[in-house]
């Protein structure tokens, strides 16, 4: 009868741990809502769903994508540095696809299709071994004291309108640990970008009309003086729908947040003439329906000074795409090409800037304007001299 027991405490306790062990397996949708796509704004999409989570042996990762328009292709380490798609471990091309993750160690996809994976259609994760970590210590360490810290917002990027739009200032905090008496450093370049500090609400509706404190003049430093939340915009047109904006959570002080001091107004120094600049729109990626939507050609342009006497060229493939000149930002914006002022259907085609303005393009094939294919561009008026390229 011991006997009896024994084994039968011994299945009751085996089959407790396969339940534990099936119900610690975790299924990831790569991408969660975004799918399985070429991403806006490249691979920092697919960096940052990657971040929020810990991958384990027995999880399963779910790539969600369209038949025939994506694959998935698991690959070694070298192969997804150089997008080299020629010998993958394993491709799958039919949609979801599925990998379990059975052993730990360094995983690597990639889309095999043309330039996908150039364009930020890659994935890199690591997956922990099976051996759990021990439970933490029910008694909290606390953090002992540290420095205060520079942070230098978007590092290399700077403070900008950023590729991709505001999930590149989220991706950059999201793993820095703010505490009162830090510093944040907006490096931009004077009469181009300014950094507005300002409510929650005022960050949400990109109202940039009673900031806490504007900064005009780059680099602009805020000190961080108390705890809570923080709020930055550019009051540039635009640009903080485009994704200027950074929200931050700062420990320390549970006293209300102090607003910093603004700094010294700076002076308006006029740009000196240049010589006029030839444009290549989107550069390498040419002139077609962008992979992300209309942000890749937003993005292009965002950096760029068009003044009267430039010239856009838009290189695209005879008979796939033409680009037309749109009569008003309205028709623009509802991708209405019935009544335009010019389409050319020839590659290269070229379009000389005359006016000073809003300038608006698109295509006129059906659904390359909805999907993506159009450009608006602000042209100041003449301070160009004679003829240079620009790629």
């Amino acid at each position: 009868m011991a006997c009896k027991l024994s084994l039968a405490t011994a299945a009751v306790v085996i089959a407790a741990a396969l339940l534990h062990s099936v119900a610690a397996q975790k299924t990831h949708v790569v991408g969660d809502s975004l799918g399985w796509i070429v991403p806006p704004g490249g691979p920092i999409a697919y960096e940052t769903w990657a971040a929020q989570y810990t991958f384990t042996v027995g999880d399963t990762l779910v790539f969600n994508f369209k038949t025939g328009d994506q694959d998935v292709a698991m690959v070694t380490k070298e192969a997804f540095a150089s997008c080299n798609s020629t010998n993958p471990i394993e491709l799958k091309t039919n949609g979801p696809a599925n990998f379990t993750l059975s052993s730990g160690g360094e995983y690597y996809f990639i889309g095999t299709m043309a330039r996908h994976c150039p364009l930020g259609q890659k994935l890199a994760i690591n997956v922990s071994g099976p051996t759990g970590s021990p439970a933490p210590s029910s008694t909290p360490v606390p953090t002992p004291p540290r420095a205060p810290v520079m942070y230098t917002v978007g590092d290399e990027l700077g403070w900008l309108v950023p590729p991709g739009g505001e999930i590149a200032y989220e991706s950059w905090a999201y793993n820095k640990d703010f505490i009162v008496g830090d510093s944040l450093v907006f490096n931009f370049t004077t009469g181009e970008q300014d950094v507005a500090r300002v409510t929650k609400e005022a960050f949400e509706t990109c109202n940039s009309t009673n900031p806490i404190a504007l900064a005009t003049t780059g680099p602009a430093t805020f000190l961080l003086t108390s705890g809570g939340e923080y709020y930055f915009i550019s009051t540039k047109a635009r640009h903080c729908p485009w994704g200027q904006k950074l929200a931050i959570n700062v420990t320390g002080s549970s006293g209300p947040a102090a607003s910093p001091a603004a700094p010294p107004p700076s002076t308006f120094v006029p740009s000196p003439p240049r010589q006029a600049a030839t444009y290549t729109v989107g550069d390498k990626l040419g002139w077609v329906v962008p992979p992300g939507g209309p942000i890749v050609y937003s993005t292009w342009a965002y950096d760029k000074f068009f003044v009267v006497g430039d010239t856009l060229v838009f290189n695209f493939e005879n008979g796939t795409q033409d680009v037309a000149v749109v009569v008003s930002k309205s028709a623009y914006e509802s991708c209405d090409t019935s009544n335009t002022t010019t389409v050319l259907t020839t590659s290269p085609a070229k379009i000389a800037l005359t006016t000073a303005g809003e300038h608006f393009f698109t295509s006129t094939y059906p659904r390359h304007c909805y999907l993506g294919q159009k450009l608006a561009i602000n042209v100041t008026a003449g301070s160009s001299i004679g003829i240079s390229g620009h790629g």
